[in-house]
């Protein structure tokens, strides 16, 4: 009997944890760059927490600089002038 809920329970697990890939998890997380303009891109990037920001930019989740902007040492955009 103990032997089949352990199976049990490992079958459950097993399905539960799949449908949750960590793919799916991520994606949720990032916008569109392409559909947002410089200023809302450079928006979103600045109003991140410093440490996810930096985070996603050693991953290569951020976008190139807008025109009109450069990162700084911390992944902030900055207009350029």
């Amino acid at each position: 009997m103990t032997k089949t809920v352990k199976v049990l329970v490992l079958v459950l697990m097993l399905t539960v944890m799949l449908h949750i890939s960590p793919a799916w998890a991520c994606a949720c997380g990032m916008p569109d760059w392409s559909k947002m303009s410089a200023e809302e891109i450079a928006s979103t990037i600045n109003g991140m927490n410093e440490e996810p920001r930096i985070r996603a930019a050693e991953h290569g989740d951020l976008p190139a600089p807008p025109r009109g902007y450069e990162y700084d040492e911390f992944y902030k955009l900055l207009p350029t002038n």
